[in-house]
């Protein structure tokens, strides 16, 4: 796919300035920004050294989970509609559904299970440590166990554990490690010859450093469920790619993620979920960020009007919450366009 070098004198003086500001806190900071429009991926600056360059995307990859659980359905390998105790060797109790898992509908709190996440917090944070790093399946499945006495509950809650218990259900199902079920659908269904998901540190841009020291990558070990919900680790022309393939794609497991979860909604709020993805009350939108220790990641997506931004970020201090508003600035001046 051929990419387009856009001089980023082209941007409004406002986005350009953002942009600055988000590489001015540190000399390791770097941000990385895609377009797509009418069929052609632009990237802003040097598209060739851009495209040389690797950043973890986190939560992004919930969304290449759900389109493999998809697939996986469509090819009547499971229900999405059935309980995960069909799949998973689970005591006898309560479980969410694959539907509930896939649209964070089943009512699990973002830190879900406090067992896991906590100590892995407490012991290096968020930004120096993978809290999931130990995670294996018969993590998923004891947590899952200890909450089978509580009925779920439909609603939305943002959850890393639905998307682990995915893999684990997806790699039960297909008697395959989800590691190398995750990468053979990413290359071989999708396309996407540079996502990895185990990924050499060294290939990635230095993370923003902290004084004088590197902060370091998260490491994912390819036995862990969690690679599911942010394992992924890409550039900036397979994520482009991955746009195009939302917006032009006629495969039944692309576009069905699409599909608004009635169940999703909140009160006083116009946000909803699709199948992975995230989107708005009467909007053609569909998005999703991703945060992995200072990397960021902000995909946004109109399929109506045939376009879509990107914006990869790896940074310290302030800006790293600035990723998805540049995005969304940028999202707004492709939109309003000629």
């Amino acid at each position: 796919m051929d990419i387009i070098s856009l001089d980023p004198k082209s941007l409004r003086l406002k986005t350009l300035k953002k942009l600055e500001s988000y590489t001015a806190l540190s000399e390791n900071n770097r941000i990385t920004v895609g377009l797509y429009k009418d069929e052609k991926c632009y990237v802003i600056g040097d598209a060739g050294e851009e495209n040389r360059l690797f950043y973890d995307l986190g939560s992004v990859s919930k969304t290449v989970t759900a389109h493999l659980i998809l697939k996986l359905y469509y090819e009547g390998k499971l229900d999405i509609n059935a309980a995960a105790d069909k799949y998973l060797p689970l005591k006898k109790g309560n479980y969410p559904t694959l539907y509930q898992l896939l649209t964070h509908t089943a009512g699990y709190h973002h830190l879900t299970p406090l067992e896991v996440t906590l100590s892995g917090l407490m012991k290096g944070g968020y930004a120096r440590r993978n809290p999931y790093e130990s995670a294996t399946v018969k993590t998923v499945i004891k947590a899952l166990e200890r909450r089978r006495f509580l009925k779920p509950k439909t609603r939305y809650g943002y959850s890393d554990f639905a998307s682990a218990v995915l893999a684990a259900i997806a790699e039960e199902v297909t008697k395959t490690p989800f590691s190398l079920l995750f990468k053979e659908f990413i290359k071989k269904d999708l396309g996407l010859i540079n996502t990895k998901i185990e990924a050499d540190p060294e290939t990635r841009f230095p993370l923003a450093a902290k004084g004088k020291k590197l902060l370091p990558f998260w490491v994912w070990k390819k036995e862990n469920p969690y690679i599911a919900g942010g394992g992924t680790v890409s550039n900036i022309g397979d994520v482009l790619g991955y746009i195009s393939l939302q917006i032009e794609s006629d495969k039944l497991y692309i576009s069905a993620a699409h599909t608004i979860c009635e169940d999703s909604s909140l009160k006083r709020s116009n946000h909803l979920m699709c199948i992975g993805w995230h989107t708005y009350k009467n909007s053609n939108q569909l998005w999703h960020v991703g945060g992995v220790g200072t990397f960021r990641t902000s995909v946004i997506i109109n399929r109506k009007l045939k376009l879509g931004v990107a914006v990869l970020g790896n940074a310290k201090g302030k800006a790293t919450a600035n990723a998805h508003y540049i995005a969304k600035m940028l999202y707004s001046e492709l939109k309003n366009k000629k």
